[in-house]
């Protein structure tokens, strides 16, 4: 089944793109759009530009890489905007409100900062779910979500 489009599709679709760059060497955009074909999904060339864009991707010595990845603290304070709270939920999730269409984007640059306190996150259009391991990293990982999103945590 060829899925092409929706917000379903989109997300799918960035996920995959996602993975391809975090697990291997990608350098041409028709290594992506084989990946996407070899999963099921179709996509033109011009969607498969927005969905880097979107996704904070960029080409560095030849490979696409996440922008986060490269760039400085400041990347994340660009989506202080964006974020709107974020709230604990048990001992270890914080669950992250943003604009619409704007989690995926946060979500890379959150993973990007590599901070030990963040076991992992999981982002959907407007929502993310951050896990950490107890109590205490998830205080860590709050104050360190207040010092690049600012203090929007609801308690």
């Amino acid at each position: 089944m060829i899925v092409q489009h929706g917000t379903a599709g989109k997300q799918e679709r960035q996920a995959i793109i996602a993975e391809a760059i975090r697990n291997g060497s990608v350098a041409t955009q028709e290594q992506l759009l084989d990946r996407l074909r070899k999963e099921g999904l179709a996509a033109t060339q011009s969607t498969l530009s927005r969905d880097l864009a979107e996704l904070g991707v960029r080409k560095a010595r030849g490979q696409y890489v996440f922008a986060a990845a490269e760039e400085t603290e400041d990347r994340r304070l660009n989506y202080a905007d964006v974020v709107l709270r974020f709230t604990t939920c048990g001992p270890h999730m914080i669950v992250v409100n943003t604009g619409q269409g704007q989690a995926p984007g946060v979500a890379l640059a959150i993973d990007a900062a590599r901070d030990p306190a963040i076991v992992s996150t999981l982002a959907g259009d407007d929502t993310i779910f951050i896990a950490t391991r107890n109590r205490r990293t998830q205080t860590v990982a709050l104050r360190r979500l207040q010092q690049w999103f600012g203090d929007k945590h609801e308690r």
